[in-house]
């Protein structure tokens, strides 16, 4: 997805966090997007992310804290996407 347009990312995002029937493959694939240097790339996954049950907490809130640290801007997004965490758990 590197080499694709934001817009087109983030719309798969949207429909993955909605949509998809792999969670496993679904959270995997939005750790490795949080890898971006897209800031969009990286909110978009957030919002897919909080869309998700079953998560790997263990594996998930490192690389939310990371993203904190390299987009701080994103920082409510990280909250929010904790916010929706929980309350899908």
């Amino acid at each position: 997805m590197a080499n694709k347009p934001d817009t087109h990312v983030v719309a798969a995002l949207v429909a993955m966090g909605l949509n998809e029937r792999d969670r496993r493959w679904a959270q995997n694939a939005c750790l490795v997007l949080f890898e971006s240097e897209r800031e969009t790339i990286v909110a978009s996954a957030l919002a897919a992310l909080g869309k998700l049950d079953e998560l790997e907490m263990e594996a998930v809130l490192p690389a939310l804290h990371r993203v904190k640290r390299r987009f701080p801007s994103l920082e409510r997004t990280v909250a929010d996407t904790l916010d929706e965490i929980a309350m899908v758990a």
